[in-house]
């Protein structure tokens, strides 16, 4: 990391970040780099919380520029998902960023990133068939193919992504890896409030008495990392992925305002690929669910 950086907060002033509504405009700041410069590079879809924050912060921490982009993507929302209603507050979020030292915000429409002849999508194979797959058909082309395009624009040295999207960031891992992109994918940990819940933006959809509930989420992941290290700790070789996926299932039906549990999954870590026995090498659990009409969905690894 070069020196620049030393001297970036003294620089700053109220007119950064500066916002980019078009590709080209983020292109010829990018293009107007020395080579040696390091790009941390934060990806959103807006309504910013403390989780996407804590990404720009150690972005901020690890590179000289810091580039965010905020745009909701419409090709990873599904029939009947919330695309219309899903938060907008772009002056807000430029504001929350401006605190941490983001130098750039790349801020575009859905017609700047998608023309009017867009043909072409990236694929990850297998991942439809993943448990968040099958409920949310299509997903992870659309972010596959908006991660890579962003990546392709910005051209970052480091992005960054929180483990919240246990599918997501694996998936953005192995298109990385298979497309052979030079950017290094950080994964950071999970921002949780202070009872637990993992920090998400559709938490504004919940009611206050819904709030209250929603810690039910992690307790039963919780109850998940407790049986797991309880049957090492007795000097087990593996849990079976059942027992796992069992106490998990019933601490979410212990409370009445869980209206749906989409799925329990037991997963490797590596391919999000479902398994039988958790071993030595661990296992992500990751569950969706819904808290009256709101979809939540949260993880833990365990090794």
């Amino acid at each position: 990391m070069s020196t620049m950086s030393n001297n970036k907060n003294d620089e700053f002033s109220l007119s950064k970040p500066i916002i980019h509504p078009t590709i080209e405009s983020i292109r010829s700041i990018r293009k107007s780099l020395h080579p040696s410069i390091s790009i941390g590079f934060v990806p959103t879809m807006g309504a910013l919380h403390e989780g996407h924050l804590s990404l720009a912060r150690e972005a901020r921490l690890k590179n000289d520029v810091v580039i965010a982009s905020i745009f909701v993507n419409p090709t990873q929302f599904g029939e009947g998902e919330d695309l219309e209603k899903y938060p907008r507050q772009l002056e807000q979020d430029v504001s929350k960023l401006r605190e941490i030292g983001v130098d750039h915000v790349f801020a575009p429409n859905a017609d700047v990133m998608y023309g009017k002849n867009h043909a072409t999508f990236v694929e990850p194979m297998g991942f439809d068939q993943t448990k968040e797959g099958i409920s949310r058909p299509g997903h992870f082309r659309g972010v596959a193919t908006v991660v890579t395009k962003l990546f392709n624009i910005v051209q970052p040295t480091n992005a960054y992504f929180g483990q919240k999207d246990a599918v997501q960031c694996v998936v953005i891992r192995r298109i990385a890896q298979d497309l052979d992109m030079d950017v290094a994918i950080q994964i950071m940990d999970t921002v949780r409030e202070e009872d637990g819940l993992a920090m998400s933006s559709r938490n504004a959809y919940l009611t206050a008495e819904e709030r209250e509930r929603a810690p039910i989420v992690y307790q039963s992941l919780r109850a998940a990392r407790e049986l797991f290290d309880s049957r090492f700790a007795r000097g087990e070789e593996d849990v079976n992925a059942d027992d796992l996926r069992e106490v998990v299932n019933n601490v979410l039906k212990s409370e009445p305002m869980i209206s749906k549990i989409e799925y329990v999954a037991i997963d490797d870590l590596e391919n999000m690929q479902p398994v039988d026995k958790v071993g030595n090498g661990g296992c992500v659990v990751s569950l969706a669910c819904k808290l009256g009409s709101v979809r939540l969905i949260d993880n833990v690894v365990l090794r």
